[in-house]
Formats: C-alpha cells, structure tokens, sequence
C-alpha cells in the first residue's frame, strides 16, 4: 500500500465532504495529529492501523452519507455525489472493485474500503 496513504485518503474526503466533519470525525474517536502523520509516513502500515483511526474513517464515510452504520456502503448515494463531476467514471470502477469488501467490523470495512479507493489499478 502506498505511504501516502492517509495523505490521499484526507485529500479524497476533504473534496467531498466538509473538513469540520473530519476533524470532528478524528477528534471524537480520538485520532491524533501524530496518528495520521504515522500513517503518512509508513511509521504504521495501513494494516496495522488503531481501531480509533478505523473508526473515523467509519465516522466519515457514515456522517457524509455514503454508509450506513452497519458499514454497508451506499452505493447509490455516492454514484449520485458524483454524477456530475470529472470523478464519475473513476468513482463507478472503484466502486466496482471496492464496495463488496467486508472486514471484521463497520470500522474496519470504512478503513479497507478506503484504502482499496486509494490503490492504483
């Protein structure tokens, strides 16, 4: 996985969603600037990642409307998010390889979705 995984996975969301819901998001479970910077720099592999970090990817993804809180993801809410942008094409084919990943909770499905969004086909 690259990297600069949490890096593209912060750009990605800020784009789409509002950058108070992320903050929120990392604040309410507890992520720490030095959390993401870990991640950023390979310190912590993605596989490795705390259950909090997980969590606000949850967070994220659920509070913008592109899951629910079971962690299934909502498909047809994010092809309509991105219907009308440059997104759409890329957006369809990720969701095609990435929507049926399941892990072994709602937060861990948001952090491997995410992650399979941020991987380069």
């Amino acid at each position: 996985m690259n990297t600069n995984y949490a890096a593209k996975q912060q750009a990605n969301i800020d784009t789409s969603v509002s950058k108070d819901l992320v903050t929120g998001c990392l604040k309410e479970n507890g992520v720490t600037p030095q959390d993401l910077a870990d991640l950023q720099t390979g310190k912590v592999k993605a596989e490795d990642a705390k259950d909090n970090v997980k969590c606000s990817a949850q967070c994220i993804l659920v509070k913008s409307g592109f899951m629910d809180s079971t962690g299934k993801l909502l498909t047809d809410k994010i092809k309509s998010h991105y219907a009308n942008t440059s997104f759409k094409d890329l957006i369809e084919r990720d969701l095609g390889r990435c929507s049926a990943i399941k892990g072994a909770n709602a937060c861990d499905t948001a952090f491997k979705i995410l992650a399979c969004f941020q991987q380069s086909t």
